[in-house]
Order: structure tokens, then C-alpha cells, then sequence
């Protein structure tokens, strides 16, 4: 092949590569833009692009809302009726591997009750057992808005009035 001919689709290779760039940027930007009459009007141009390769999706990243979670917490009742309370993602170390672990394990015990609470019951009445544990209730302990306001205030995310418990299940402990 002559070098002026591979030179040419070495340039239209280059162009062409460039436009695809340029479109695909474009694409990318005006799909999960917030809608606007200009967006829109992109959006009809790029719909069919965002629809075959599946970026037509909520990503939010120009402004994620970050609602107020949930954690999950247990109470060991004792055979005398005392009551105690734990939070056990308060103890994982962020630095850990292991922690994402038992955070998942955490999220599956609440997702799933039915599935892992028994278990997850059995397990927590092992781990304190020189509490001499008669039940275990897990709770999906779930948090409310907290604004600037309630920090000036003094208030903390983690303050009883900022969290509603919703009772999962109550284990009774193996032989009580």
C-alpha cells in the first residue's frame, strides 16, 4: 500500500476516533444531566445512543441525594430481664478488610430476617454468652433527617430521637 493512501486512513482513522470520543462524552454528560429545555432537546439527539448501550441511568453525579441510612443493632435480654444494647459496625476497624465483610453480613441479616436471623440469633447468644442470654432481639435501627441545625444544637445522628427501631426478629437463645 503506497504511504500517501496510509498516511489518508491514518487521519480519517484519527478523526473518526476523535468525533466517536467527542460523541460519547456528550452522551455521557447529557444523560444523567438534570432536565432542562436544552437538555432535553440533547437528550431526543442522544436517546437512541444512550438506549442501545444502556446509559440511560439515574447516576446523579452532578447531585447525589444521600438519603439518611440505616445500621443494625441488637438487644440481649438476660435471664434476669436486663436489657443490652449493641451496634457492632460501631467495633469494626474501616482499615480492615474484613470490615466490608461484616458490613454485607450486617445489610444481609437485615434484607434477609427470614433467611439469616436465626443464625445470626444463635450466634450473637455464642459471642455473649457470659451475659447468660435468654434472647437476642436484631433491629434494623433506621435514621431520620439531621440537619445543620441539630448539630448547632448539640444533637448527634446517633440520638435516640434521630433513629427508629424496626424489630426484625427475636432469637431465643439456644437452651433457655
Amino acid at each position: 500500500m503506497p504511504q500517501a493512501i496510509r498516511s489518508g486512513l491514518q487521519r480519517l482513522s484519527y478523526v473518526a476516533m476523535s468525533i466517536l470520543l467527542v460523541w460519547h462524552t456528550f452522551a455521557m454528560i447529557i444523560g444523567p444531566a438534570p432536565e432542562s429545555a436544552i437538555t432535553g432537546a440533547a437528550r431526543a439527539l442522544a436517546q437512541p445512543y444512550l438506549t442501545f448501550f444502556g446509559l440511560q441511568n439515574p447516576w446523579e453525579f452532578f447531585a447525589p441525594f444521600v438519603g439518611p441510612g440505616y445500621h443494625f443493632s441488637y438487644v440481649i435480654e438476660d435471664t434476669a430481664g436486663a436489657k443490652h444494647t449493641f451496634t457492632p459496625a460501631e467495633r469494626l476497624d474501616n482499615l480492615q478488610p474484613n470490615s466490608i465483610w461484616m458490613r454485607d453480613r450486617y445489610t444481609a441479616i437485615m434484607t434477609m430476617p427470614d433467611t439469616y436471623g436465626e443464625a445470626a440469633g444463635a450466634a450473637l447468644c455464642l459471642e455473649h454468652a457470659s451475659l447468660n442470654p435468654a434472647s437476642v432481639t436484631l433491629l434494623e435501627m433506621q435514621h431520620s433527617e439531621f440537619g445543620p441545625d441539630d448539630l448547632l444544637q448539640g444533637k448527634r445522628p446517633t440520638d435516640a430521637e434521630f433513629l427508629k427501631a424496626k424489630t426484625l426478629r427475636t432469637v431465643t437463645c439456644p437452651g433457655r
